[in-house]
């Protein structure tokens, strides 16, 4: 399972914690796509519980 938490809102990317680690997805419509290792560090991440309907494009096994 995937969790996502909110980073930044301009422009909008998420963190996504998978079993391979952490990574910086663009909130848009295929995103998963063109996430990239997240390196770095933050803190008081929110847990993005609404998608907003946007479809990531994370594959079936990988979904919530």
């Amino acid at each position: 399972m995937i969790e996502l938490y909110e980073y930044s809102s301009k422009p909008r990317y998420w963190i996504a914690r998978d079993d391979a680690g952490y990574w910086l997805v663009p909130a848009r419509d295929g995103g998963w796509h063109e996430r990239v290792p997240f390196v770095g560090r933050a803190s008081g991440l929110r847990r993005v519980e609404d998608r907003g309907g946007i479809d990531l494009g994370i594959p079936a096994e990988n979904s919530e």
